[in-house]
């Protein structure tokens, strides 16, 4: 009864067979499934999966599977189940087919079988010469090679498998025919567990024999001696004994038998003693191998972990050698800063002594001022009549003066005028295709405002239609009891389909055996079919070999002619460097030549390439080859002409070039760089060096009238040089010239110049010539003379203070301020407010055999008088007697000059005019300099009504030469010496920067020093942001406004362009306010306590910024665009810029300044807390700003990564088409798991083999692979996500999921970039342009990768935890989610992917999710443990299973566990179909079955 036979065993298999098993196993999940369809109870099942689940693995094999279905079909016949598993059904069934069909002629009927099967099966031996281990390993590798599980392997399968074994074809043949026990041509698993035992036998050097052992026979293939004695002897006895004489005569022959058996038996166990020492050798052997296997694996792991080891130190040296370096950049910085600090003490200290010195003086005077106030008060009345008259003819003049100008600037915009006619015009056209655009635009507008509408309205009818719903579920609750009626009236009939069933059974029993012959017919088949698949897989796999040949031979074919070229073009080279090592012979000796009196021609010249430096704000790491890496504070140089990317930049730093963000660097001035240029012209082949200059120097970008600071070179001041040999010209924009002619450098680049002579200009090399008289220095060559355009004025220490119309020597440019000096003050200052000075016009000789100088044909020279050591560089050290060549005279009493000293290099710099005497142009003689007595400002502007008078204007400084007459002094301005009325100026009264917020010096004197640094810094950052709320007016005023109502831009256009700007100005003027409360609280002249309470509670409400700069960089990129396509729209900001409160910056810069702000609020606020004291009520909360201050920053660096994120992926929504995916992809929204969605990477690549052109793109969560429709040019990723490329993509494949791949280098020892990706059962390989590219593709897919999957793990770690935390609550609920009705449907086709998810608290389970159905069964069962009958609430929830977005809400029903126990009332389990709520359709239909613990 308990015994399966083979017929059923088949067809168990079978059935085994259609469950999809996975590596010769099936799920408890797919089981139950299969169970369940008998109709058992769920218990029962239970204790029939206890019985069959032999190793209690929660997983079932074959075996496993036909006893489970053997129990099932006894328990539907109505066999009880035996509390522990028969023996018998552990055995695997045996089929004879010589026992099966009895001989009649012995009298042994088929009732006989049964017992002879029993005694077969414990006849066979069950023991195995395998080892354990080899059986497990090499079926787990049988598995693997049967991928279609049809239960054994065919010959190319094994051969396959065989060919790694680096064994002869002799002893793969011999094994194959040891193996091959049953000689069906296919190895079944023991079959190949066998083989590659004998290969393993075979490896360790053991002979194979030449015939099989009984002990290495498969069990369920063999049959020993005994078996075949014990058949015998049973047949015997089964003969039934009619002839008795027979019986007799055979006695005899028995005994001969038993003997001869008795014989048999010894001798087959001695056999059995020598194979068992055999097989205890053979194991001995294994066990030494691998012993020694395992010593191996052991002395690789160590090696390996000794090589990390070193790896991990070297890391860490190299690290520790960064530190360092970081920390000696650091540790000079810091002295350089502390360097500065005191020279600028110093300085201060100097001025403030100066300063007291002549505040004594005035107060001397003071006194006597006082007594002739009287007197000049009389006089005062006899002026003022000749001052009205005097002013009343000023006005005139200026009347005059205006209306002339007036007449001017009418003709000049009546010109204008008539010029804009004429553009406008031409313009007509293209305004009235914008007109039809924007129309059509319009229109689009109301088409998508009328959908809205349309869509509106459809939901206003999806929510009656919901109320309606409402009022049906109250009916439907009422049908819910009459179902409950209905539901007994099932139960009835249930119970009559129960006998039905009975019934139908006994009729399958007679149909099984008709079933037996067809799965026998099925099975002649299938070994058919099996038979022609192998046929048609060894053909396919010829044309594959034959394929592969070819190409491989192609392959061959194409490298040979690839290394044929490389030796052309090495030849090539070679040849053509051998003529230019001839052409660089040629050149020295002509140039050896021309020394002695050559002379050659001279040609037409041009000037350098423009290139424009910028200076790096924040770091930017490179996401491929074409990025260039950036660290803070370094310079990049910059073609500007080179055509670019909206937002981003191509320049060059430290020899390497590629492209970084714009909005991570700001501009510093130009310069020029020539790269990899010569040393001398010897050193390498000349059209080397004109190659390599070529790259900067030698393109024209501006005029030739320009000034020499204008161009991208070392700008020079009357730099002159001397030819040492003749230079002939090698293309057209160099300089001709011979030996001793002096040449006028106008600019200087690292090893060519620019040079002017006899009116010629061009590029000449610089080893070929000596500098007269000027140093070599680059600092020398740096500084040169700026004239100042407007006054600038700043409270901030450091800054350099000038007037308009001052001579500025600027000693170093970096950015939009510049450092330089005029006087005695040195500091910073905008680089807007200056102009160059135009360069003196000197006439050189033609020739000349003396070393004389070009001087212009005016100079003034001054005589040292008195000694001076220089406090800073940019002033000169002075010895008695040297001579001075004078540039400049400052108001101050400060001139510029140069320092003509014997036997050293001249030097230029400021001195004070009371050093020095000016001489005379003739005899020599001296005039010396008037001191001045003392300064005034001048209050009023004040024009010279005589001869002896001098003019000047309000707010110039005016140096005193005589104060003799009380109402008349005589000064000098600008080098004019003059008489001026005392009633118009007032002295001077500097004090230092730090002390510039009180008037009162008592109150200074009772402060500590850190206070008043403190105070200072305070009043600092309010002085600062009383000018920033300023120029954010000034631009509301200047350019919003008018902008705005010129109609030139659209309402998008300026809201993409000023964002937010008003909402910065609240900002900014609420701070604004409350700084000014508090100073006002304070009082006017005493010290701000607390500031750090207001900056921490105004920073807090500055997020307005962070929307600002996301987009400052999309409203820029317009505002060029807009600039360089419209002429007439960059006169109107030209126009609009020419404001006198812009102070010549143009919109632009403006648009800077709150990127610019936000950055300095961390600075400010960080130098008033080191000047806090500890115990500071105002410490705390200044750390509290800083701390606000910097996340905000942080902050606003996110927003703009997240700007440019989104921008990527909407350009990719609009230019790739996606037609493939069964959902409808939206890459800018929200991921299935891993939030917002992320482009990491993107790029170009190709197929290794057909070489096809791919655009891929990574994102956080897949792969995408596309093709463009038609082939386009990109010079990296930057360039594809421009708005000027209307390229269309197409997808290639489908999106690839993270969690399904894997990304490998198919060879890392190759030269190819190529790598592989691995998705399920595809392999995808790749190439790309590089070997960095490679690597960085298959690392952020790995890094990808292992993010979502660890994601998941999570995410499934959780409900798994939630689900196995043991608790002892008061009983469970087993509920089975049967099928669900009318859900939503989501997709295109009108279908879903439903699952559905059933928690209580925390106990969460998850069903199988059924694609293309609105109508799921589920047959889903899982159990809670409760704790609370009054508190759990069981929670169903249905959603649609989406890949690239959010699973979509389907509906939710609760029901308390209360609720369940009150229905149920002792009944047992009961169904229910739930309503699910917050969606307009669907049902649920539920089992539930409750049970209580008797204690509770």
């Amino acid at each position: 009864m308990w015994a399966i036979s083979p017929e059923e065993r088949g067809k168990h298999d079978q059935k085994f067979d259609t469950l999809s098993p996975s590596m010769g196993y099936i799920t408890g999940e797919q089981a139950r499934t299969f169970f369940l369809q008998s109709g058992l109870p769920a218990q029962v099942l239970a204790e029939i999966w206890a019985l069959a689940d032999l190793n209690k693995d929660g997983k079932m094999d074959r075996l496993e599977f036909s006893i489970a279905m053997k129990l099932i079909k006894l328990k539907l016949q109505g066999t009880p189940l035996p509390s522990t598993l028969p023996i018998i059904m552990k055995q695997t069934p045996v089929s004879l087919s010589g026992l099966n069909n009895p001989n009649p002629a012995y009298g042994i009927s088929s009732s006989s079988s049964s017992p002879l099967m029993k005694f077969l099966m414990s006849a066979v031996p069950s023991d195995w010469a395998v080892p354990q281990s080899s059986r497990l390993k090499y079926r787990q590798q049988f598995n693997i090679l049967d991928k279609q599980m049809k239960g054994y392997l065919s010959g190319l399968q094994v051969r396959s498998a065989m060919a790694t074994t680096l064994l002869s074809q002799t002893q793969l043949a011999s094994i194959w025919n040891l193996s091959d026990v049953d000689k069906d041509g296919n190895l079944k698993a023991e079959e190949f567990i066998l083989a590659m035992h004998l290969v393993d036998l075979a490896k360790s050097g053991q002979p194979l024999p030449s015939l099989l052992p009984p002990e290495l026979i498969p069990p369920t293939l063999r049959y020993t001696d005994n078996t075949l004695t014990s058949l015998k002897i049973y047949f015997i006895f089964l003969v039934s004994f009619e002839d008795k004489f027979k019986a007799n005569v055979e006695q005899g022959n028995a005994e001969l038998v038993k003997r001869r058996l008795a014989l048999l038996e010894a001798e087959r166990k001695e056999k059995e003693r020598k194979a068992q020492i055999e097989k205890e050798e053979q194991e001995r052997k294994e066990r030494e191998a691998r012993e020694a296997e395992e010593r191996r694996k052991k002395e690789e792991e160590l090696r390996l972990e000794r090589q990390r080891e070193l790896e991990r130190q070297r890391e860490e040296e190299r690290q520790r050698e960064m530190e360092r370096k970081e920390a000696a950049q650091r540790e000079l910085e810091r002295q350089r800063k502390e360097e500065l600090e005191k020279r600028r003490r110093s300085d201060l200290q100097k001025k403030k002594e100066q300063e007291q010195n002549e505040i004594i003086k005035l107060k001397a005077k003071k006194r006597s001022l006082e007594m002739e106030l009287e007197a000049v008060v009389k006089k005062e009345r006899q002026w003022q009549e000749k001052l009205r008259r005097d002013e009343e003819e000023r006005q005139r003049k200026l009347r005059e003066e205006r209306e002339a100008k007036q007449r001017e600037e009418e003709e000049k915009e009546r010109q204008a005028l008539i010029q804009a006619a004429m553009e406008q015009a031409e313009r007509a056209e293209q305004r009235k295709r914008e007109e039809e655009e924007r129309r059509r635009r319009e229109e689009e507008e109301r088409l998508r405002a009328e959908e809205r509408r349309r869509q509106e309205e459809e939901r206003r009818r999806l929510e009656e239609e919901r109320r309606k719903l409402e009022e049906e579920r109250k009916k439907l609750e009422e049908e819910r009891r009459q179902e409950e009626r209905r539901r007994k009236e099932e139960e009835e009939r249930r119970r009559k389909e129960e006998e039905e069933r009975h019934r139908r059974e006994e009729e399958r029993k007679r149909f099984e055996e008709e079933e037996r012959r067809r799965e026998k017919e099925e099975e002649e088949r299938r070994r058919q079919r099996a038979a022609e698949a192998a046929l048609r897989d060894a053909e396919t796999r010829r044309k594959q070999e034959e394929e592969e040949r070819k190409r491989k031979q192609e392959e061959e074919r194409r490298k040979k002619e690839d290394e044929d070229r490389k030796k052309r073009e090495e030849e090539k080279r070679r040849l053509q460097q051998q003529e230019e090592e001839k052409k660089r012979l040629i050149d020295f000796f002509s140039c050896r030549i021309s020394c002695s009196g050559g002379q050659p021609k001279a040609t037409q010249h041009r000037k350098s390439a423009a290139l424009t430096s910028f200076k790096a704000l924040y770091p930017f790491t490179p996401r491929n080859n074409e990025e260039l890496s950036l660290n803070e504070g370094d310079i990049i140089e910059v073609d500007e002409t080179t055509e670019k990317e909206e937002g981003w930049l191509y320049g060059s730093r430290q020899g390497k070039m590629g492209w970084f963000p714009e909005s991570y660097v700001e501009r510093v001035g130009p310069s020029t760089s020539v790269e990899n240029s010569a040393a001398t012209p010897a050193k390498m082949p000349l059209q080397a060096q004109l190659s390599n200059a070529s790259k900067s120097a030698f393109t024209p970008t501006h005029s030739l009238g320009s000034a020499p600071s204008e161009t991208h070179g070392q700008a020079t001041v009357s730099l002159l040089a001397q030819a040492l040999c003749s230079w002939t010209a090698k293309t057209d924009n160099h300089l001709n010239f011979n030996k001793d002619d002096v040449i006028h450098v106008l600019e200087q680049q690292e090893n060519w110049w620019l040079g002017e002579l006899n009116g010629d200009r061009g590029w000449f090399p610089k080893t070929y010539v000596s500098v007269l008289g000027e140093d070599d220095s680059s600092k020398e060559r740096l500084c040169c003379f700026f004239v100042a355009l407007y006054a600038y004025k700043s409270p901030q220490a450091g800054d350099l203070t000038f007037t308009e119309g001052d001579m500025i020597l600027v000693s170093k440019r970096e950015g939009e301020w510049w450092n330089g000096s005029t006087g005695d003050r040195t500091g910073l200052f905008p680089h807007n407010y200056v102009k160059p000075k135009e360069a003196d016009v000197r006439t050189p000789s033609m020739h000349s055999s003396t070393h004389n100088r070009l001087f212009t044909s005016k100079m003034i020279v001054a005589q040292v008088i008195k000694a001076h050591s220089s406090a800073v560089p940019e002033q000169l050290n002075l010895e008695v007697g040297q001579l001075i060549l004078i540039f400049h005279k400052n108001p101050s009493g400060w001139w510029l000059g140069e320092l003509q000293a014997r036997g050293k290099k001249r030097r230029k710099g400021w001195f004070h005019c009371s050093n020095v005497k000016v001489l005379s142009s003739n005899s020599g003689k001296s005039t010396p300099a008037p001191q001045p007595v003392c300064q005034v400002i001048a209050m009023y502007d004040y024009t010279a009504a005589n001869k002896d008078e001098m003019s000047f204007s309000k707010g110039q400084l005016i140096n005193v030469l005589d104060k003799n007459d009380p109402d008349w002094w005589k000064g000098e301005v600008d080098g004019v010496t003059g008489l001026f009325p005392t009633n118009y100026v007032k002295m001077t009264l500097d004090t230092e920067p730090s002390q510039q917020w009180c008037s009162d010096q008592t109150s200074l004197d009772l402060l500590s020093p850190l206070e008043k640094k403190r105070q200072g810094y305070i009043h600092e950052l309010m002085d600062a942001e009383e000018k920033y709320v300023d120029d954010l007016q000034v631009v509301l005023e200047v350019f919003h406004k008018p902008m705005s109502e010129s109609g030139r831009l659209t309402d998008s256009e300026m809201a993409m362009i000023f964002v937010n700007w008003k909402e910065l100005l609240a900002c900014n003027t609420k701070l604004v306010k409350a700084l000014r409360v508090r100073k006002k609280t304070t009082g006017e002249n005493m010290p701000v306590q607390m500031i750090g309470d207001i900056l921490a509670a105004e920073l807090s409400h500055m997020q307005p910024y962070i929307s600002f700069c996301s987009c400052q960089i999309n409203g820029a990129s317009l505002l060029q665009t807009r600039t360089d396509n419209e002429p007439d729209f960059k006169e109107f900001l030209k126009k609009l810029g020419t404001d006198y409160r812009c102070k010549g910056m143009p919109l632009s810069s403006f648009l800077l300044k709150p990127m610019q702000r936000i950055t300095r609020y961390p600075l400010h606020i960080k130098n008033i807390l080191d000047s806090t004291i500890e115990g500071h009520a105002d410490r705390g909360p200044l750390k509290e700003a800083l701390e606000r201050a910097e996340e905000l920053c942080q902050q606003v660096n996110e927003g703009v990564r997240e700007k440019e994120n989104s921008d990527r992926l909407e350009w990719i929504q609009n230019h790739v088409q996606c037609d493939g995916p069964a959902e409808n992809l939206v890459f800018n929204s929200l991921t299935n798991c891993l939030g917002p969605r992320k482009l990491l990477h993107s790029g170009k690549m190709y197929k290794a083999k057909s070489n096809k052109e791919l655009w891929a793109f990574l994102f956080n969560d897949f792969l995408l692979l596309t093709h463009a429709a038609k082939q386009f040019s990109s010079s990296g990723p930057d360039k594809l996500f421009s708005n000027r490329n209307n390229v269309q993509l197409k997808m290639y494949k489908p999106p690839v999921l993270l969690n399904e791949i894997l990304a490998k280098i198919s060879d890392s020892s190759s030269d190819e970039p190529t790598f592989q990706i691995t998705h399920i059962d595809r392999v995808y390989v790749l190439k790309t342009e590089n070997i960095n590219e490679r690597t960085a593709w298959v690392q952020k897919i790995k890094a990808a990768s292992e993010e979502f999957i660890e994601t998941e793990l999570k995410k499934r770690e959780k409900a798994y935890q939630g689900r196995s935390i043991k608790v002892s609550g008061i009983g469970r609920l087993l509920v089975t989610i049967l099928e669900a009705t009318e859900l939503k449907a989501t997709r295109p086709n009108g279908k879903s992917n439903p699952y559905c998810e059933v928690n209580v608290g925390a106990q969460v389970f998850t069903s199988r999710t059924l694609n293309d159905t609105l109508n799921p069964k589920w047959n889903f069962s899982c159990q809670f443990h409760l704790k609370d009958l009054y508190q759990d609430v069981l929670c169903i929830t249905i959603s649609d299973r989406a890949q690239f977005s959010p699973d979509e809400f389907l509906g939710r029903t609760e029901i308390p566990v209360a609720t369940i126990k009150k229905e149920m009332e002792n009944k047992g389990s009961v169904t229910r179909r739930l309503l699910l709520h917050e969606v307009p359709t669907g049902e649920v239909w539920v089992r539930l079955d409750l049970q209580l613990y008797a204690s509770r």
